[in-house]
């Protein structure tokens, strides 16, 4: 045989081999997983909403994937210490970040120097939960829906305030938003967490805020707020006569605080597809959904591609925002 013609048959014999085994290869990525303790890293404090939510999910994993999952409380830096301890960690799937929207989109454009980039060093596995946002007002305050708000803070400019829980926050953001979305110009008046400005509002100190639904909804009921509509797609399930964004005519300020479970970049596909699959069927079960609830979120699952999708949609839409508005951190 002509040695030319037997070397190219030779590689072309382990282009074969190698395409075959692929496959195989990649199917079996996952066959040990889990092979230890899988830890969910959330980047808050213990006790907090996302806490409760991630011990909840916590524990459905456990079942799912007939191994222990444990959570982890890595704290500061507005969540950055326990993002980076995840992007540094294996990508092997055992180490998990319960990533919110702050700390996925928002956190980026706020902070030079990030030792880490959202885009980059992690992969989404999943999207869990959203919380939904309701704009409330003072009761004692003669706005009774968000056309009032809107027409009475472009007659008075900077003159109606709105309360958040700090520069960059969700309930900061979303009051920009509005503002860009409505040509409306509030005062902002940041606060060092959303217990005190929250607090303020129904002391009548500012008059609106843009909370999440959760903290909000007792006040609502007492009497203490007027809800002039919240910004989730749906109404909401214990506000259930507030009407939606879109139901007023400004779909432009739809928007939820979301999490997402992520993974260290490069974590196998496989290994990935199986996590995913897992907190699919956990967020499936009527009973955690209703536990979820009570913690005030929504269960939302979404797979690893359209959860990167969401993050990369809205780390585009924040980003601009807050150049647009020139906010910093404080």
């Amino acid at each position: 045989m002509n040695p030319s013609l037997f070397r190219a048959l030779r590689r072309c014999g382990g282009i074969m081999a190698l395409a075959v085994a692929m496959p195989a290869a990649q199917a079996a990525s996952d066959a040990g997983f889990p092979s230890r303790v899988i830890s969910i890293v959330v980047p808050f404090s213990a006790g907090g909403g996302s806490d409760t939510v991630a011990r909840i999910l916590a524990d459905g994993l456990s079942k799912q994937l007939n191994n222990p999952v444990i959570v982890e409380n890595k704290t500061g830096a507005s969540g950055n210490i326990g993002a980076e301890y995840v992007a540094r960690a294996r990508p092997d799937g055992h180490t998990l970040l319960f990533g919110s929207m702050g700390l996925m989109t928002v956190n980026r454009h706020l902070y030079k120097n990030m030792p880490f980039d959202p885009l980059k060093d992690f992969t989404a596995v999943a999207r869990l939960y959203d919380t939904p946002h309701v704009i409330v007002a003072n009761a004692k305050l003669p706005i009774a829906s968000l056309q009032d708000l809107i027409d009475q803070a472009k007659a008075r400019p900077g003159q109606i305030s709105f309360g958040s829980a700090g520069a960059g926050t969700s309930t900061h953001l979303v009051g920009e938003l509005f503002m860009h979305e409505t040509q409306a110009k509030l005062l902002h008046v940041p606060y060092k967490g959303n217990g005190p400005a929250l607090t303020d509002v129904v002391a009548g100190h500012i008059d609106v805020m843009f909370d999440q639904a959760t903290n909000s909804v007792g006040h609502i009921k007492a009497g203490n707020l007027r809800a002039l509509a919240v910004t989730s797609g749906t109404r909401v399930g214990n506000l259930p006569d507030v009407p939606t964004v879109a139901e007023l005519k400004y779909p432009g300020l739809e928007t939820t605080s979301w999490t997402v479970l992520a993974a260290p970049a490069g974590t196998p596909a496989a290994v990935v597809q199986k996590l995913a699959e897992a907190v699919k069927a956990v967020l499936a079960d009527e009973k955690i959904q209703a536990k979820i609830l009570e913690s005030g979120g929504v269960a939302n699952f979404e797979g690893p591609q359209a959860a990167t999708k969401l993050v990369e949609a809205d780390d585009k839409r924040w980003g601009s925002l807050i150049k647009a508005a020139g906010i910093g951190a404080n």
